[in-house]
């Protein structure tokens, strides 16, 4: 529209400049010439240009109208585009506003979970600047050391190494700065004090070099672990297996060491016993020949005795009996039982013994029988080690505990084995070489037992230089006056050689004939008649059938009906009747039950007529006694 509006202008102006007339000439115009003239093609000419101008105009009109309705209709769809998004935005503004509030609710959320769970961690949990400053750390990680937030942070990074650190970890710093630098990660254990107790605490440390999204280094995260319990429960399991190794050694050794000592004595006792068949030995050599007998049983009995109380040792079935005792007494059987043992050896020692209690005041409240163990085992020890010299056994009163020693100038003993003598089946000299004999359990039954007594046993020795044995028990005298007064005086009366019990007459019972071969050999002897059986069964008829039996001796293991029920089957046909139970293994609850079954006493095997005798004689006593 607008190209054709300008093309009709360019046509009226072309007209205008071709008429022939001066617009401002002084005589006539340009209307008065066509005028007069009566030129009607000027005329229409200039109405053709005034009709052209209008409709230009008019077109020129038209077209703005037509343009500024079009440019009115593109302001208002402009508008309701700008008014669209001002709603558009405002309601972008708003979701935004929503979701920022959202966002930072999530945020606080966030950090709230996440300082709570380095608040509740267990392990310690801190963040380091490049230079090792501390930036960061939760409550898990002060509490590990014992310092607070202040504290920690006052201390400089090389005296923390140097303060805090185990002195065997102080390359700790050195090789992590290394290898955080070579590989950005970092992990080891390390030991540092703990300000409050002293005590190091072990903990097992995490490096690792942080980085931003331009890989700029920002700092080191450090997680640390107290595995201090884990360790000590790892060390302990450490010490437990060696021990178990060492015990399984031990007692390989032991097994090696006791069938040695068990086969030697037996040889000779096969040995001998063999040679007494030979009908050309005269009775000396028939008796030095019963003398070795005698002797190697004696040493099989005690090793089969140590081996017994070993098992107790271990089953914790030790138990101590408080009886009046007399030390003086006691000492001098263990004078009489060292002379023996050094008769025996053939070596020249010398005994000395030195009695530190008055007679009045010897008298004490312990167990005599493991007292009488613990000097023999002591005794054994200073004779074996000993090859001459001297043996000095000594008592004396210390403060509230009565202190015993046992000395000898043997070959001593290293300082390095001076503890471990005292463990199970542990002997200086271990293996084939060993140039002493033994299970390498006395010295260990000693120790426990005087435990058990509330006292304590320790040694002293150097190397070539001998060695002197202590203990201590507790020192609880009795008073002799009333002690004596309470003993009847049967009781003070002692057996010599054999008895006469011609008016006597007892029942044997045991299921084995040779046991009852040799009782009633043994018992031939006093005149007593002796009556047979070998069941329980058959020893409960025979006392309801004979009413002047004086005792009877029960083995209690028996096939069938054992001792202990045909001892209660008899105690209801005769109950003032005299029972000694025989059995091969008396431990102290076993002598408990023994008693709350009926029997009034009982004896070890092997039964020996020094032992029988004298028990059957205070029975017999105590029976008249009563009567």
């Amino acid at each position: 529209m607008f190209l054709v509006v300008r093309r009709l202008l360019r046509i009226m102006l072309f007209f205008l400049t071709a008429l022939p007339f001066n617009l401002y000439g002084s005589e006539t115009t340009v209307l008065s010439g066509y005028f007069q003239t009566n030129d009607r093609s000027g005329l229409l000419a200039i109405f053709l240009l005034i009709t052209g101008a209008v409709l230009a105009i008019s077109v020129v009109v038209i077209f703005s109208i037509l343009r500024g309705k079009r440019l009115g209709r593109i302001i208002r769809d402009q508008t309701v585009s700008i008014d669209l998004l001002k709603h558009e935005n405002s309601d972008l503004h708003r979701r935004l506003e929503v979701e920022r509030e959202r966002m930072k609710k999530d945020l606080a959320e966030s950090e709230r979970l996440y300082g709570l769970m380095l608040s509740s961690a267990d392990d310690g949990i801190a963040f380091y600047n490049t230079d090792w400053s501390l930036r960061f750390a939760n409550s898990a990680f002060y509490s590990l050391i014992g310092y607070t937030e202040d504290e920690y942070s006052s201390i400089s990074h090389d005296v923390r190494d140097r303060f805090l650190l185990h002195p065997d970890d102080v390359v700790y710093s050195d090789n992590r700065q290394k290898s955080i630098a070579e590989s950005g990660f970092y992990e080891n254990e390390i030991r540092i004090k703990h300000r409050f107790n002293g005590n190091y605490v072990v903990l097992s440390s995490k490096s690792v070099l942080l980085r931003n999204e331009d890989g700029k280094e920002i700092g080191i995260l450090v997680i640390s672990r107290d595995i201090t319990s884990f360790r000590e429960a790892q060390n302990e399991l450490i010490l437990a297996k060696e021990k178990a190794e060492e015990s399984n050694r031990l007692k390989s050794s032991f097994l090696a060491n006791i069938s040695h000592e068990i086969r030697t004595p037996l040889n000779s006792i096969v040995g001998f016993s063999n040679l007494l068949n030979d009908s050309s030995n005269t009775p000396s050599v028939r008796e030095e020949y019963i003398g070795y007998l005698n002797q190697n049983t004696d040493r099989l009995l005690q090793i089969i005795s140590d081996i017994i109380d070993l098992s107790r040792l271990e089953n914790s079935e030790i138990e101590i009996s408080y009886n009046p005792v007399r030390i003086n007494a006691l000492l001098d059987f263990t004078a009489g039982y060292a002379k023996a043992m050094i008769d025996k050896s053939g070596k020249e020692i010398e005994f000395v013994l030195n009695k530190g209690l008055d007679e009045g005041r010897d008298v004490v409240y312990t167990d005599e029988i493991w007292l009488k163990r613990v000097f023999r085992h002591l005794s054994d020890n200073a004779v074996k080690f000993t090859r001459s010299g001297r043996i000095e056994v000594s008592s004396a009163v210390a403060g509230s505990s009565l202190m015993f020693s046992v000395k000898d100038t043997g070959i001593g003993i290293n300082r390095d084995s001076i503890n471990s003598i005292f463990e199970q089946f542990r002997q200086e000299e271990d293996g084939h070489q060993r140039s002493f004999e033994g299970l390498g359990i006395g010295l260990t039954l000693a120790r426990h037992v005087i435990e058990e007594m509330d006292g304590y046993l320790w040694v002293e020795s150097e190397k070539g230089s001998g060695s002197e044995f202590f203990f201590t028990i507790p020192y609880r005298p009795v008073d002799i006056h009333s002690l004596v007064a309470e003993q009847p005086e049967e009781e003070k009366s002692i057996v010599t050689g054999d008895p006469d019990w011609n008016d006597k007459k007892i029942l044997v019972v045991d299921d084995n004939s040779d046991v009852l071969r040799y009782l009633g050999r043994i018992l031939s002897d006093t005149g007593v008649t002796v009556i047979m059986a070998q069941s329980g069964e058959e020893a409960v008829r025979i006392a309801h059938e004979i009413n002047d039996l004086d005792m009877i001796l029960i083995d209690l293991q028996m096939s069938g009906m054992n001792g202990l029920e045909a001892t209660q089957e008899i105690r209801k046909i005769r109950g003032d009747l005299p029972v000694i139970a025989q059995t091969a293994f008396v431990f102290e609850q076993e002598q408990d039950m023994i008693i709350r079954a009926g029997c009034d006493a009982c004896i070890m095997k092997p039964i020996r007529k020094e032992q029988l005798f004298p028990l059957m004689g205070s029975l017999f006593r105590k029976k008249e006694y009563e009567e």
